[in-house]
């Protein structure tokens, strides 16, 4: 049997308008004696069919810039592919409308990593949905030499959540910007933290990472929605410990456990160690490196968002003596936090700026608060 034909809803549209435009005769034999339609009414112009831009698709998750090329950015939604920023036009092109039906969960990203070594190299880990009857296929990293234009898939033995809950949380996906064949990925449900060390091509699980993380945002829930373990949540390379070529030494990796939310490698991940004096009770969203100052700053909720979050705060680690200060704008202990913390960044140009977001301030909308000073003020 001859298998049914597919068509596309962009084919239905097309087929339907040139069914339109095919013009409709009437029955019977025509004649010289046939009448002469009449002329079309002036101001009367035909109908010009285009495709209709939408521009993009989905929740915007991450934004991710390349750490050598001004320029080259990267946006990650959960259920509308990835994009790259043309920097010509200021237009956003798509990278991912070449995944079919057949393995349409790869287009929820769930993170974004952009290699500084080589800046044409991009990748992308792929997955929509942990639980098998909202999305049957496995995850996937899709990696590209030619910045998306093309792709190629390593498929993975476990699921991601480009649309699951924590989802802002990350990048989970980060190349060491010293010796660029290595990759690491954390992974959630219980899966712990991947590595590769050829490009991507393969990945292995790091054996003796000691945690996979225990948080479930609803433990009520456990084969739902709300029920998956966060699991791993983010590595961040210390690039002043390598050099091009080696491999990078020290690297911490935050994780989905209020309890245990930091630990450090200072061996290119042989071995790895809870850092001393980290806060707790609440859940790493994002972490950011300052390689001139040696600090690292830890943006915190209590949720995994991104539609809660209700506590949180900003933390400042001295890497060089393992000193701890909370620079959150408004503290968890005041009052008037009735938000998290999520989204963090810093000026790599001036590192004494940064920025951080709540997570979540529903009314009037979200706030942004900007320091000039490290977080001091």
């Amino acid at each position: 049997m001859s298998p049914t034909p597919h068509l596309s809803r962009r084919g239905l549209i097309a087929a339907g308008a040139a069914t339109a435009a095919v013009p409709v005769l009437a029955p019977g034999t025509a004649s010289a004696q046939a009448p002469v339609p009449a002329p079309a009414k002036p101001g009367r112009a035909p109908y010009v069919f285009r495709n209709a831009e939408i521009v993009g698709g989905g929740f915007v998750t991450g934004i991710v810039f390349n750490q050598s090329e001004p320029g080259l950015v990267y946006a990650r939604t959960d259920i509308g592919g990835a994009y790259r920023l043309d920097p010509r036009s200021r237009r956003w092109i798509p990278l991912t409308d070449w995944i079919g039906w057949e393995s349409y969960g790869q287009t929820g990203i769930i993170s974004v990593a952009t290699d500084a070594a080589d800046p044409d190299r991009v990748y992308l880990a792929a997955g929509t949905y942990t639980l098998p009857d909202w999305d049957p296929g496995m995850a996937a990293i899709l990696r590209s030499t030619d910045r998306g234009r093309t792709w190629k898939t390593t498929p993975l033995p476990f699921r991601l959540g480009g649309n699951m809950p924590g989802r802002g949380i990350g990048e989970r996906l980060v190349v060491d910007p010293n010796r660029n064949k290595i990759l690491y990925l954390g992974v959630r449900g219980g899966h712990g933290l991947w590595r590769s060390t050829d490009h991507g091509k393969t990945f292995a699980q790091v054996e003796n990472f000691p945690n996979v993380g225990n948080f479930l945002p609803d433990p009520s829930d456990p084969d739902g929605y709300n029920g998956d373990n966060l699991g791993v949540l983010q590595v961040v390379f210390d690039q002043r410990t390598g050099r091009p070529g080696r491999a990078t030494r020290t690297l911490y990796v935050t994780v989905a456990d209020k309890e245990n939310i930091l630990y450090r490698s200072t061996d290119a991940g042989t071995t790895w160690e809870r850092v001393p004096g980290q806060p707790t009770g609440y859940l790493p969203h994002h972490a950011v490196l300052d390689h001139e100052g040696g600090f690292l700053y830890l943006a915190t909720s209590d949720t995994a968002g991104p539609y809660d979050g209700s506590k949180g705060d900003v933390w400042k680690l001295d890497t060089a003596d393992g000193t701890w200060t909370r620079i959150s704008p408004v503290p968890s202990t005041s009052a008037d936090n009735t938000y998290g913390y999520s989204g963090l960044t810093i000026d790599r140009q001036n590192p004494a700026t940064l920025m951080v977001s709540t997570q979540v301030n529903w009314h009037p909308d979200c706030i942004l608060f900007r320091s000039t000073d490290g977080g001091a003020s």
